[in-house]
């Protein structure tokens, strides 16, 4: 996936802690007049976005770091940071770290790194200019109102370094004029420099003030249209390859339909468990739900079924193999142990029609329409669920691979 998710508006760069600035006319003794970025530091600095360090010098030529980048971010966009209920998005940005409440906060301006359902930020890499695009991008709301032209980037030679969930981000910024290459390349990946960050941030906030006014026309009211209301029921013959029913940005494992049927493979190596997340009306919290789907082995022993009670990570599980059918838990997707809770005797076959029944905190298990077992004091604890497949079934895709097929979801009042 994804990934995906940086930011670079906001040249507050205050990166030592007893900084310099000027009551007045503020100056840097590194940036004199004739500097090519003297204007926008100067600028900077006067508003009290940017200072520099305690011996008034601005460094100009230092390179700015991705954490020091969502703390320039938070002055620029003016974000008041709220240290409340503030969960860890980032494995290597925790609560300890010194810009975790600047990268939380900055969150929606920023790029990010996904590896499976893991997020990472990479804090002390440099900033690169395909971060600073997206931020100003975002930044100003071009990328809810800007429609991207792709074509544009077709001008560099290099565009392909540019990263595939960041060219519409690119492609707006060249478009809006806020970015430029250079000798026909953009240099997506290349580092920004304190002077860099500076210069495009005052553009960016020129760009902002001189978009603040315009004239109106006052509506008549109108209501707020109502969100479109999410199934409590839901089918799925994987008839469109889009999986529209599904969340496949929250999903582990990389999920697709072949001939009409879903599967997933193994691109991240860490990962054992593969999960797709039903979307569906989860703020209904039923007492009781069932779960069907077809567990369809081409070569394998199995593995697949589907998942409830899901919160993050944990899950419970129901998955057909050669001779069993297993009800367990898994609390690492990283982890191939599955907690066994229940099992019972299965041969498998062809097609595996899979039915998990919830009533409160007990699971019953049919196949092919047969009761198979029954397992008491399985505690609800989360509402998320799906489709589900160990690693396993598809390690030798695709000569093997176990697809899933005919789902139906269905909670009952």
């Amino acid at each position: 996936m994804k990934r995906a998710i940086s930011f670079f508006l906001a040249v507050m760069m205050v990166f030592t802690l007893v900084p310099f600035v000027s009551a007045a006319s503020p100056s840097f003794v590194d940036v004199p007049r004739n500097h090519w970025a003297y204007k926008a530091i100067t600028d900077m600095a006067e508003r009290g976005i940017i200072v520099g360090y305690d011996d008034k010098r601005f460094r100009p030529n230092n390179l700015v770091t991705r954490a020091e980048f969502a703390k320039i971010m938070i002055a620029a966009a003016d974000v008041d940071i709220d240290r409340r209920n503030v969960s860890q998005t980032f494995q290597d940005v925790p609560k300890s770290h010194w810009a975790f409440y600047y990268v939380e906060s900055a969150k929606p301006y920023l790029t990010g790194y996904k590896s499976g359902s893991k997020y990472t930020y990479k804090p002390n890499e440099a900033a690169v200019r395909e971060d600073i695009a997206v931020a100003m991008v975002r930044l100003l709301g071009y990328d809810k109102s800007v429609k991207a032209d792709l074509n544009v980037l077709k001008r560099f030679r290099d565009d392909d370094r540019i990263s595939p969930n960041l060219r519409s981000y690119v492609a707006i910024a060249i478009q809006k004029d806020l970015m430029q290459g250079s000798d026909n390349r953009f240099r997506p990946l290349d580092a920004i420099t304190r002077a860099e960050a500076a210069s495009l941030l005052h553009r960016a906030l020129i760009e902002r003030k001189n978009n603040d006014e315009s004239k109106v026309v006052f509506p008549n009211p109108t209501p707020t249209p109502e969100k479109p209301e999410l199934p409590a029921t839901v089918t799925d013959n994987f008839s469109n390859t889009e999986l529209k029913n599904w969340k496949t940005d929250s999903a582990t494992g990389t999920w697709g339909v072949i001939n009409k049927q879903v599967t997933a493979i193994e691109i991240d190596k860490d990962i054992e468990h593969f999960f797709l997340p039903l979307n569906w009306k989860e703020s209904t919290e039923p007492e009781k739900y069932e779960l069907i789907v077809d567990v369809i082995p081409s070569g394998t022993n199995g593995y697949g079924g589907g998942f409830f009670n899901g919160v993050k990570d944990n899950a419970n599980v129901v998955y057909v193999q050669k001779d069993r059918v297993i009800l367990g838990k898994v609390t690492d997707v990283e982890d191939d142990d599955v907690d066994v809770i229940a099992s019972g005797n299965y041969k498998l076959k062809a097609t595996n029609r899979l039915k998990v029944v919830v009533n409160g905190t007990t699971v019953s298990i049919y196949m092919n329409d047969q009761f198979l077992f029954s397992q008491k004091q399985v505690k609800q604890e989360g509402t998320k669920l799906g489709l589900y497949l160990k690693a396993e079934a598809t390690k030798d895709a695709p000569r093997k691979m176990t697809y899933l097929d005919n789902f139906t979801f269905k909670a009952f009042e």
